[in-house]
């Protein structure tokens, strides 16, 4: 069930781009910022899948369109962002998530077990993807001296965890990229944050295999081990409040930040 229509909401007529948003967490997201107001891009690889989100933030009564692109690609998400900005004449939100545990995304590994060819698809996946389109959206953002950046992200890439050492590696490039980049951009009036979450007991698992010592089914005995540590339910409404939140004016004096959503499974510094 979503919430109910916000009245006058607090991004009323902003533009915001939401990456990897065809399902779950992405979608989660999508739909919040349009319940507040916002024209949301939703982008995916997927046509069918962007237009059956769409279809249903216009049953609310919201604004979306659908932008395809790879993730992966640069090119890609370069050129999306481009026509986002040439329709619309600005940028506003951008909400850079998905491509982590997509069904081409390989799962927990163990080190000793991992490829040069992992190491790879870990750090595009989790890392590459935030930075094209990041840069991409800053230039525009820069050009109207003001935007907001939200990155999502794992909390292994604050927390030391069995199995993630390059999901969690190449995480936390991404968050100290982000609090970097937080400094960088803020002179251009742009604030960058990031949100990590852990479990999400209402998005399903679809990575492809992972260690078998970990696995027990695409990674489930990790995931129950998760699951059964959290002290609260996670739910991808959850991470979508966190996103919004740092999306909207109620953060505009917070920049270079890490919220972590994972219901009391760790509490990093």
């Amino acid at each position: 069930m979503n919430p109910a229509p916000l009245l006058g909401g607090q991004l009323q007529g902003q533009i915001a781009l939401v990456t990897g948003a065809t399902a779950f967490i992405g979608r989660a997201i999508a739909l919040e910022l349009a319940r507040r107001g916002a024209h949301v891009i939703v982008n995916g690889r997927n046509p069918e899948a962007g237009q059956a989100v769409i279809n249903e933030i216009a049953a609310n009564g919201y604004c979306a369109a659908f932008e395809q692109a790879d993730l992966t690609h640069s090119d890609a998400v370069r050129a999306m962002v481009d026509r986002v900005a040439e329709r619309h004449g600005r940028l506003d939100i951008l909400v850079a998530s998905g491509a982590g545990a997509s069904a081409d995304s390989p799962s927990f590994r163990l080190f000793k077990e991992m490829s040069n060819g992992d190491f790879d698809n870990y750090i595009r996946a989790h890392w590459l993807t935030r930075a094209f389109a990041i840069q991409a959206a800053a230039r525009v953002m820069a050009l109207h001296g003001r935007g907001k950046i939200v990155a999502v992200g794992t909390d292994a890439g604050r927390v030391a965890t069995v199995g993630e050492s390059f999901i969690g590696g190449a995480t936390a490039g991404m968050m100290q990229m982000c609090r970097v980049l937080a400094r960088e951009l803020g002179r251009d009036g742009i604030r960058v944050n990031a949100v990590a979450m852990s479990y999400i007991w209402d998005a399903e698992p679809r990575w492809g295999p992972g260690s078998p010592a970990l696995e027990g089914g695409h990674g489930k005995g990790m995931i129950e081990n998760l699951r059964k540590r959290m002290l609260f339910p996670v739910h991808c409404q959850d991470i979508a409040n966190a996103a919004a939140f740092l999306a909207g004016p109620e953060s505009d004096a917070i920049t270079g930040q890490t919220l972590s959503v994972n219901g009391g499974l760790s509490t990093p510094g």
